[in-house]
């Protein structure tokens, strides 16, 4: 019984080393990374905050300086930001206390929200002269709220930040690393089965040997995906302070949800990895395979598409059906879970059910891997596979 673990290290050395799972594991992150981070990088820069020299006219005659320049005409300021003096002016208005509008000026073209704050807290102040420090603060920065949700019996679950949260990265984690992983799996069962590999391999090992090893291989395969991604998150979050105290100050994720998600990724990747085995199996190229491949990953991602629903309605009978159904499980009990809506009864079914499948499929997908070797070349009908299924 070791040859399986044999074959396992061979299949995760091989495609650690493909240029396919080198550029999902390294290059989504940092495609993604140049994607939204650039843009925010490049206006950070700029000009920073020591840049902002701005000033004001005021024609209502109450406004103190603080840190602003002032000046006395709209004239003079306007020549002060031609000549680079300043970068920004504005200007109030003698009937600002009744309208609150004010005219902002500048020669760049692109929009500062940080400006906008600055105004803003200038004219707090000048606003609330004369009251305590603690007070003017707490207008600047009124609420800092937190969401909890409240099951049938009143008890407090996750906030729905940390839930949705959760929820979304455990989904987006489950299909792009099962999804390649197993993919992965269905190109080297056709490939094998085309240069006829398979048959020198079987002549060393049984079919299911050879199977197992594959999708054990490829199952750390996507778990070093996982933890690329999360070492490569972790370092971001870590090097933005700002992120990194909100997301702490904000998740509340338990060591339970965090150990089911692990659980459910395994079952979900054995589900789907034995799927493709038996996709690949029956399958005569590998362009037929991914068709019919596709159906499945489709099938997968249903609970992301239904994300809001489920999350909303969480004893629906859809949301039960996906929380039963192999394909979709994964994905939706850890949304379940993440916001505490799920009787331990049904996580029960919900992992049987999974294990369950798991086993059926690995044992549908062994019998049909050994019927498929007799049809090089034939896409067996339905009707063969279940004939030769039922007599192996």
């Amino acid at each position: 019984m070791t040859k399986w673990i044999t074959i396992a290290k061979h299949e995760f050395s091989y495609n650690v080393r493909r240029k396919e799972f080198l550029f999902v594991t390294f290059g989504l992150p940092i495609f993604m990374l140049a994607i939204m981070g650039i843009p925010i990088l490049l206006m950070s820069v700029s000009i920073s905050h020591e840049e902002y020299r701005i000033g004001y006219v005021d024609r209502t005659g109450s406004f103190e300086p603080l840190n602003f320049t002032g000046y006395p005409d709209e004239e003079t300021a306007r020549k002060e930001l031609l000549e680079g003096k300043i970068t920004h002016f504005f200007v109030i208005p003698p009937d600002y206390r009744s309208t609150g509008k004010i005219n902002i000026f500048s020669t760049n073209r692109t929009l500062s929200g940080t400006v906008d704050d600055k105004i803003r807290d200038f004219m707090l102040e000048n606003l609330l002269k004369g009251q305590k420090i603690d007070l003017v603060e707490r207008i600047k920065d009124p609420m800092h709220s937190e969401y909890f949700i409240l099951n049938e019996k009143g008890e407090t679950g996750e906030d729905g930040f940390s839930a949705l949260l959760v929820s979304i990265a455990f989904a987006l984690f489950f299909m792009l690393s099962i999804f390649t992983s197993s993919n992965f799996l269905l190109q080297g069962v056709v490939e094998e089965k085309e240069n006829r590999v398979i048959e020198i391999l079987l002549s060393s090992v049984s079919y299911r040997e050879l199977l197992i090893g594959k999708i054990f291989g490829l199952g750390a395969v996507g778990l070093t995906q996982i933890i690329v991604w999360s070492m490569i998150g972790a370092g971001l979050l870590f090097s933005n302070r700002l992120v990194f105290s909100i997301l702490v100050e904000r998740m509340h994720v338990s060591f339970a949800l965090l150990v089911f998600a692990l659980g459910f990724f395994i079952l979900g990747f054995l589900v789907f990895a034995s799927l493709m085995a038996g996709v690949g199996a029956v399958s005569t190229t590998t362009r037929e395979g991914q068709q019919m491949a596709g159906i499945f990953s489709i099938i997968g991602a249903i609970p992301l598409i239904f994300s809001q629903f489920i999350l909303m309605y969480p004893d629906a009978i859809l949301t039960t059906a996906l929380a039963y159904f192999p394909l979709t499980s994964p994905i939706t009990m850890i949304m379940l879970l993440s916001i505490g809506e799920v009787q331990f009864h049904e996580l029960m079914i919900s992992v049987l059910i999974l294990t369950f499948s798991t086993l059926l499929i690995i044992e549908l997908s062994v019998k049909i891997f050994r019927v498929s070797l007799l049809m090089y070349g034939k896409k067996p009908t339905i009707g063969e596979m279940i004939k030769y299924v039922r007599e192996s």
